[in-house]
């Protein structure tokens, strides 16, 4: 009952609850009342109780953080799981078969090894980590689906765009020497604010006219954030100053600039569709 206190104490200071005084006659618990930032709060985590994703991501991560700490008992069964304090999302226990589909998740993406007898169909109840898992932990990554992605990326192999040219005469314009006299050697999809500097980079050298250069840049720029560092645009909108850009650039002459950047802002496009 200290403890049912100290949340009603804290609730009441966060103006979630009023406290009418007193106790309830059968439990001894303080009366209170749900204020209307306290009934919101309510209504928002019942809601972030009953989705299904947020479940399913607090389940990989518990289950993961729980084989962490119990790596000394041999062999590790999950049904111990079902046991802990770990096995409750926002106050509701995850079933058997939330458990099970976080650990065929797991092992699917070789955080963990399941095998043996079955927990649930034909998921096995003997649980380890592999060292990923452990690095997922020790990293203290809270969504382990974006971990994984992010890891999947990091080993996705480079690919390059590589076009080597003595002189591209086409570069040069007016008195400004545009020219390329080396090797250029491109990484496969440039970041949105690397690609919107290599285009401001070569746009001059392209022969466009005034009107259409000075489009050209404005899409750079809005795709750069407008300036503001670590403030792209949201990616809907980074797609369609990518497909301006490639209009802008269709228009140009055929130059290997032109080229590059074509290559570059199709690269980008997609690595976003997730080609």
């Amino acid at each position: 009952m200290s403890a049912v206190r100290l949340v009603v104490d804290h609730l009441c200071a966060e103006g979630m609850l009023d406290s009418v005084g007193g106790t309830g006659p059968a439990t001894g618990a303080p009366v209170v009342t749900l204020r209307s930032d306290g009934a919101t709060r309510a209504r928002r985590l019942q809601a972030l109780r009953a989705n299904a994703a947020e479940r399913t991501r607090h389940a990989a991560r518990a289950v993961l953080h729980w084989i962490h700490a119990n790596t000394h008992r041999q062999p590790l069964r999950i049904s111990g799981f079902l046991d802990s304090p770990d096995v409750f999302f926002l106050g509701d226990a995850l079933s058997r078969s939330e458990v099970a589909r976080a650990l065929s998740y797991l092992a699917a993406e070789e955080l963990i090894t399941c095998e043996g007898p079955p927990f649930h169909h034909d998921v096995g109840s003997h649980v380890a980590l592999t060292s990923q898992g452990v690095a997922a932990v020790l990293t203290g990554a809270t969504d382990i689906g974006a971990y994984v992605a992010q890891q999947r990326e990091f080993r996705r192999p480079t690919q390059h765009t590589h076009i080597e040219a003595g002189t591209i005469e086409h570069l040069t314009q007016g008195d400004s020497d545009h020219s390329v006299h080396t090797t250029i050697e491109m990484h496969t999809a440039l970041p949105p604010a690397g690609l919107a500097r290599l285009i401001s980079e070569l746009a001059p050298a392209l022969d466009l006219d005034p009107e259409s250069l000075a489009t050209l840049l404005r899409s750079a720029h809005s795709l750069a954030g407008g300036g503001v560092p670590d403030d792209e645009p949201p990616p809907d909108r980074q797609r369609g100053l990518m497909e301006g850009i490639r209009r802008s650039l269709g228009a140009a002459p055929d130059t290997v600039g032109r080229q590059l950047l074509l290559d570059a802002v199709g690269q980008a496009l997609s690595r976003m569709l997730g080609g």
